[in-house]
């Protein structure tokens, strides 16, 4: 049987596992990354037990007016929390939009996994 090489656990958590292990694991970088992302947006900064820095402040921008100048602080938010603590994932592409039903946020992001020197381009929409 051959070894197979995870990276971490796959976030959200799911029980669903088909290799007998607890909790799934991705088993592409590129997974990981998109794991990674999630993690790191949905958790606010002072959550994280000895890294009170990691995270966003995003729950800060739930009451503020759905204006240009809140969805410019959401981006660099954004920008500057996954520069410093995912460096294997380039953003290309970041947007922020009015959600369909007038109540949210979307951000829109493309970006880049930087691996073995080959680089795969991914998108992913978070609803705020």
């Amino acid at each position: 049987m051959a070894n197979i090489q995870r990276y971490g656990i796959k976030f959200p958590i799911t029980i669903l596992s088909s290799d007998n292990t607890l909790i799934d694991l991705n088993e592409e970088q590129s997974d990981e990354v998109y794991s990674q992302l999630i993690h790191l947006i949905f958790t606010p900064k002072g959550q994280r037990l000895r890294n009170p820095d990691f995270g966003t402040r995003l729950i800060q921008y739930i009451f503020n007016p759905n204006d240009s100048e809140t969805w410019g602080d959401i981006l660099m938010e954004i920008k500057e929390t996954v520069s410093k603590y995912i460096p294997m994932c380039s953003i290309q592409q970041l947007e922020v939009e009015e959600s369909e039903n007038g109540i949210g946020l979307v951000v829109k992001m493309k970006y880049i996994v930087k691996s073995n020197n080959s680089s795969q381009e991914y998108s992913v929409s978070i609803n705020i």
